[in-house]
């Protein structure tokens, strides 16, 4: 038997007022229609399963395969030659007095030797002597001497005996030149004509320049 409408009418406020009581502002609709109450309280009808879904069966990429190269070595550059030491020869120029250039081209027709035997045999007798001592002996005495306003006077490379305007000229090696550039440090005076006009006016026979 249906129930009269105004009754039903009743029965529907009377739940939206209970369902209303204590909620708060959250879900009051402020006069809303019931259809929402309606809705939370009447179960949704269950969903239809969805069709299952065959897996897609995934591809995974094999590892690439990584074949060990060989490091590679730089082929090794050819060593280069040794060069023999009188290669490197070169001619080296120096000047002495006309004295000395004299005594030096006599001394080499005597003995038929080369220029650069004769600079290497006087430099060698320079060093058993003592360089210090075949310089002290190559240097001049200074012009003025006084024992009561006695100076000293600084040594002068420029006034030394064996010293000229005469070029001449020697090859040594590169080793040979080396131990001359030594012995030329040694003996203190600033480059290597000063040091063979000395040696050599000292070593030559004949009457050594004044």
């Amino acid at each position: 038997m249906t129930p009269p409408k105004g009754k039903k009418r009743t029965d529907e406020d009377d739940e939206q007022s209970m369902s209303d009581e204590g909620v708060g502002n959250l879900f009051s609709g402020g006069g809303a229609p019931s259809s929402a109450l309606a809705g939370w309280a009447t179960p949704a009808p269950a969903a239809a399963p969805a069709p299952a879904v065959a897996p897609v069966p995934q591809t995974v990429a094999a590892p690439a395969t990584v074949i060990p190269q060989p490091a590679r070595q730089s082929a090794p550059e050819p060593a280069p030659e040794p060069l023999s030491d009188a290669d490197t020869a070169k001619p080296v120029g120096f000047y002495v007095s006309q004295n000395v250039a004299a005594r030096f081209r006599k001394y080499r027709k005597q003995n038929d030797i080369t220029h650069t035997q004769i600079v290497l045999l006087a430099v060698e007798a320079a060093a058993e002597k003592g360089i210090a001592q075949v310089v002290q002996d190559a240097r001049r005495e200074p012009k003025f001497q006084s024992k009561l306003f006695a100076v000293t006077v600084k040594p002068d490379d420029s006034d030394l005996r064996g010293l000229g305007p005469v070029q001449l000229q020697y090859k040594p090696t590169r080793a040979q030149k080396a131990i001359i550039d030594q012995l030329v440090a040694e003996s203190g005076l600033p480059d290597h004509t000063k040091f063979l006009a000395v040696v050599l006016d000292q070593y030559l026979p004949g009457r050594r320049d004044a």
